[in-house]
């Protein structure tokens, strides 16, 4: 059973917990048709997950610096950065595994934001009469149209003898049921029509070796990706191009991954210090004529991955 969510006081739940969970806002369009007390129930749990709307990385606007280029190109890109106007945000149910009484145990929310905006480069213009050199500098502003994706994964669950009748808003009084997340993906946001793409990330640190071929797989809470605070982190993504421009997002960083000629770039990050919650690091593959030509459209995917600092295990129900 499939519902989109559309309706005032889900709209209310989302907006609320949408403040402040990341410092690039945008307006979300959340509408629905449905107002069954499951929706509400699995709206609020998703809404106090901080870090599962919205990861912080996926619409980011940081202006990233590229330094100097070499090599012939129509333009020469100095800096790039992305705005958006407008984000249409939906959240489609899919209800399953109903019980004894026909309720549903089983709950795949899927969020689907539609971004419009810019992107933005600002370049160095070569001339006829330049000699290899930039004379000109202007900002150069390609439509953006993006789709971004992400799944969460809820069960319901009974609540423990222990907790207080009262403990929750969103259980079932007459059962003492209520909805947790049992897993999440990651973060995929693609460019309409593109031809670029991500196919693999591998994740290195200390013992840890990883690779991810799918962003949209589901991962039990117990099980996302624990990286050790201040540990150097390897990340190799895999393109199936040799002359994208690859960029790596991790908290306040934005920086450009190696090209390493076979089609693979990696780079190296170290952890911060112990913190709470759910974290991303996000790797955005660009391709050469979005940044290098000025004729050429944007063409982009973006993967947002999930992790958390050790000694952290987020706790969820099996899936």
């Amino acid at each position: 059973m499939r519902a989109t969510l559309r309706g005032p006081l889900i709209l209310l739940l989302a907006v609320g917990a949408l403040s402040g969970c990341s410092r690039n806002q945008l307006p979300s369009s959340l509408t629905s048709s449905g107002t069954s007390t499951d929706q509400a129930q699995v709206m609020t749990q998703l809404t106090q997950q901080s870090g599962i709307i919205e990861d912080g990385l996926s619409n980011d606007q940081t202006e990233v610096t590229l330094g100097t280029t070499t090599g012939l190109a129509a333009i020469r890109p100095i800096t790039f950065w992305r705005t958006f106007r407008a984000a249409d945000r939906q959240f489609e149910f899919a209800f399953s595994d109903t019980d004894s009484t026909g309720k549903p145990m089983r709950a795949i929310v899927t969020i689907r934001t539609h971004l419009m905006g810019a992107f933005n480069i600002r370049a160095g213009v070569v001339t006829s009469d330049s000699a290899g050199s930039d004379t000109t500098r202007e900002t150069i502003h390609k439509p953006l149209d993006e789709l971004r994706l992400r799944r969460v994964l809820l069960r319901r669950v009974t609540l423990p003898p222990d907790v207080p009748f009262d403990a929750d808003c969103d259980h079932d009084d007459s059962t003492r049921v209520r909805w947790r997340v049992a897993g999440v993906s990651g973060v995929r946001v693609s460019s309409k029509d593109h031809t670029t793409q991500v196919l693999s990330v591998r994740i290195q640190a200390g013992l840890l070796d990883t690779t991810i071929t799918d962003p949209l797989a589901f991962v039990r809470l117990r099980r996302i990706l624990r990286l050790e605070p201040e540990t150097p982190v390897t990340i190799t993504v895999t393109t199936g191009k040799n002359d994208d421009v690859v960029l790596l997002h991790h908290a306040d960083r934005r920086f450009r991954l190696r090209n390493n000629g076979d089609d693979t770039y990696s780079a190296t990050f170290t952890c911060g210090l112990f913190a709470r919650g759910l974290w991303h690091f996000g790797v955005d593959a660009i391709s050469h004529g979005t940044l290098y030509d000025d004729t050429a459209p944007y063409d982009s995917q973006r993967w947002v991955l999930p992790y958390v600092l050790a000694p952290e295990r987020l706790d969820g129900p099996d899936l």
